[in-house]
Parts: structure tokens; sequence; C-alpha cells
């Protein structure tokens, strides 16, 4: 970069100012000294660039199917089908009653 490029504005995402659809954090650098360190704690020449996620996330492990189901899980399921069921419910009655209401009916 020549000198005609500073200062220089630099971003990073969830700030307080709100620039191209986004919320920012902005700071000047007014040297290229202080735009490499800049860029080195994180901040980014654009707003693109600092809305970017920092790196790929890797998927999720896939599940494990012999694992007993959470009770979150049930709950939604127990939801999905309309069953009616209170807090105290336990687990395992609550298993009963979704696999009830799955089971073919004769």
């Amino acid at each position: 970069m020549n000198s005609n490029e500073f200062p220089r504005m630099v971003y990073q995402a969830g700030g307080t100012e709100e620039i191209h659809g986004g919320r920012f954090a902005t700071r000047v650098a007014h040297d290229a000294e202080e735009l490499d360190a800049a860029l080195a704690d994180g901040w980014h020449l654009t707003t693109d660039e600092a809305r970017a996620p920092k790196e790929e996330v890797a998927p999720p492990a896939p599940a494990d199917d012999t694992a007993p189901p959470t009770r979150a899980e049930l709950e939604a399921k127990a939801t999905e089908l309309s069953i009616e069921f209170s807090p105290r419910i336990g687990d395992a009655k609550l298993f009963e009653r979704i696999e009830a209401a799955l089971a073919p009916k004769a």
C-alpha cells in the first residue's frame, strides 16, 4: 500500500456502528505499521471480510444411535406427536407413551 491509502479504516464484526447492513467496530490505521498490527489483531480491510466466519467449523460428529434420547429430544417428539405430558413425568414413562403412539395400529 502506498502512503496515499492512509489513514485507512479497518473493521471487526459485532460493534456498535451500523455499516453495510451489519454492526461493526471500526479503527483507523494511520500507516502501514498500524495496519499490519490491526490485521494481526483480527481487524479486517472490508466489512465483508469482517462478516465472514474466521474458520471453517467441522461438522458435528454423527449422533450415537445407541445412546438413549435426551429429555429435550423426548419432549420434542412428544410435542410433535401431540402427546400430553407434565414436567413431572419420568423419561421412561414419556418414552413409553411415544413408543405407543408410534406403534402400528392393529
